[in-house]
């Protein structure tokens, strides 16, 4: 797979909205359009980089889409946990056999994907990238996702404001072919920063976005630097699940505040609890909801990009649009627990603009 309320409970952080496009149609690498298709000729894939419970709000979307929208939509998860491009690729070029024509997808890497973004292109088959961005240049037509930077600063700053704005932290991040990964250790590094040295991120504990990764890990670092951490954040799902599990088991390490990502149960437990100080909410849902909407006014009423559309840049790709995100703390906690991760407004006010964003005839 990123405004701001500091302190204790419940900071928003509201959407920038845009919407999106068309791009090219067939072999032109500069043609603008994809054939127009009937309702009963349509079908759309929203393909994860792999299973991840992150992404299990896409199943309901696909669902729901594909009953509003009255074409198939299907969610589609390739089998490979530890996010392997060349098994993402097969389980889309396995779709295109059966005749899908349209994808939204997690691209497991930031440039791994793109030729097979450009076969899917010749073909005229139309795909953005959704929770996570290919590299510029890239057929993807745009990506709708988390700014996870700006995420991952914001926790930060949450973080170290609830520290009385100095001690020692330590980051968990994702897996290294995550393109978001290095979005997020910039931003968390901006956050540290912002502190003129007052607060010290004494270790980054990467590449563990995993249920067999991420626990050994979290109780590694413990076990040795447990004592000396103020504060403790995550901005991936397994190592926020790991974290979460060992401070409701073990005490003596609640000294350090840890904010941690999504919403799983054993995270919402905690929290609710007041075993930890926070998470950070993302909107899966609806990025599902949006992947799917988009494909398909691309696909059945012939709608291209507005050359002119207000997309942002965040790191390496010049079309992104931020699907929001926002922390919550202990005092809301019990008001998120068991809920799906899930924006309504951000995905509503972006839904409202996007005839600002795409040209339909």
């Amino acid at each position: 797979m990123p405004a701001l309320l500091a302190g204790i409970g419940f900071a928003a952080m509201t959407v920038v909205a845009v919407a999106v496009a068309c791009a090219v149609a067939g072999p032109p690498a500069n043609a603008q359009s994809f054939p127009k298709l009937p309702k009963s000729q349509i079908k759309i894939a929203l393909v994860p980089g792999g299973p991840n419970v992150y992404f299990a709000p896409w199943a309901a979307a696909a669902k729901a889409e594909s009953k509003a929208l009255g074409v198939t939509v299907t969610y589609v998860v390739p089998p490979t946990p530890t996010f392997e491009p060349s098994v993402e690729m097969s389980t889309v070029e396995s779709l295109v056999a059966k005749g899908y024509n349209g994808f939204a997808i997690f691209p497991d890497g930031e440039a791994s994907i793109v030729p097979l973004y450009n076969r899917l292109r010749a073909r005229g088959i139309p795909v953005i990238d959704v929770a996570g961005c290919t590299s510029d240049p890239t057929p993807a037509l745009l990506c709708f996702g988390t700014n996870v930077e700006a995420s991952a600063q914001y926790e930060t700053k949450v973080l170290t404001k609830a520290m009385g704005g100095k001690g020692s932290i330590a980051y968990l991040t994702g897996l290294l072919t995550d393109a978001n990964t290095a979005l997020r250790v910039d931003g968390v590094k901006a956050g540290v920063a912002e502190t003129s040295g007052l607060v010290h991120l004494v270790q980054i504990v990467s590449n563990i976005d995993s249920p067999s990764a991420a626990p050994p890990a979290v109780e590694s670092l413990l076990a040795s630097k447990g004592s000396e951490l103020t504060g403790m954040l995550a901005t991936d799902y397994y190592p926020s699940v790991a974290a979460a599990a060992v401070l409701s088991k073990n005490p003596q390490f609640r000294h350090i505040l840890f904010i941690g990502q999504d919403n799983d149960p054993t995270v919402m437990n905690a929290l609710v609890k007041r075993y930890i100080y926070g998470t950070m909410w993302q909107n899966s849902y609806g990025q599902g909801v949006v992947g799917a909407q988009w494909i398909y006014k691309i696909l059945a009423d012939g709608c291209t990009i507005n050359p002119k559309a207000p997309f942002t840049k965040v790191g390496n790709t010049s079309r992104f649009i931020n699907s929001g995100y926002f922390f919550v703390g202990q005092d809301v906690a019990a008001q998120y627990a068991g809920g799906m991760e899930d924006i309504p407004s951000s995905t509503k006010k972006v839904l409202g603009e996007t005839n600002e964003f795409l040209s339909c005839p």
